[in-house]
């Protein structure tokens, strides 16, 4: 004798209906979110944040990579000039490249803007491999006879630098995530993976910040003296243009 198949009751077709959104809700609660960096010192109370608005994630030669940063607008970035160069004389060796990028800065002033990467690999082979490695960023900003400018390098660990503009000097410095390897702590260089760069008054106070992080973003002091401010915004949004170098 065949058996009547029942159907399933409403309550419980609800359940069957409910489990792939419960699934679905359980995913997004595993998925990570996306690491930002903090205001250094105490700028997240007393600096004014500039945050980014639309910005691509792509970079290179035909990416769009105009971007609005508070009140100032990126535009015309062009990359793409490079250099290097080589030489090998018996146990020693010499290498330096260069690469750069153009960009320009609109505020209550248009500023034509640049940064170029400098780097230069020693080696002596003695058995071994000894290697000196050295590094520069340097960035400006130039409107008229006014000049900004920045200069970042890794030869000194940690890596440090200055920054110039409106007749004042600044000192800067990178923020990063602490890496290891084989327990050891591994120094930062500017081809390391970065969260963004500090810059700090000569007696330590800090002054500004820049998170390099897409999509970014500016923090300013609100003490910092007015003409400044556009000079050195223009500066820091080169640093997000260089960007954290691990594809972030």
């Amino acid at each position: 004798m065949n058996k009547l198949r029942t159907l399933p009751s409403a309550r419980l077709q609800r359940r069957w209906l409910a489990l792939p959104m419960i699934a679905l809700l359980a995913l997004a609660g595993c998925v990570t979110a996306p690491t930002r960096m903090a205001a250094p010192g105490d700028l997240g109370q007393t600096a004014e944040v500039l945050d980014v608005g639309t910005r691509a994630k792509g970079t290179g030669l035909f990416a769009a990579e105009d971007f609005q940063v508070g009140p100032y607008q990126v535009s015309h970035v062009k990359r793409g000039w490079g250099s290097s160069e080589g030489l090998s004389l018996g146990i020693f060796s010499n290498k330096t490249h260069k690469q750069g990028f153009q960009y320009r800065f609109k505020g209550q002033r248009d500023w034509d803007a640049s940064c170029e990467y400098r780097s230069k690999e020693q080696g002596l082979k003695i058995g071994v491999l000894l290697e000196n490695n050295k590094a520069t960023l340097s960035c400006s900003c130039q409107h008229g006879d006014q000049d900004a400018r920045l200069e970042l390098k890794d030869e000194w660990k940690p890596l440090e630098g200055r920054m110039h503009v409106g007749g004042a000097e600044y000192r800067m410095s990178q923020i990063a995530e602490r890496r290891t390897q084989n327990g050891m702590v591994v120094e930062q260089s500017l081809q390391s993976p970065a969260l963004g760069y500090r810059v700090d008054s000569l007696r330590g106070g800090s002054l500004a910040a820049v998170e390099v992080l897409h999509p970014g973003r500016i923090w300013q002091h609100r003490q910092l003296p007015v003409e400044q401010r556009e000079p050195m915004a223009c500066l820091l949004a080169g640093l997000m243009l260089y960007g954290p170098q691990d594809g972030r």
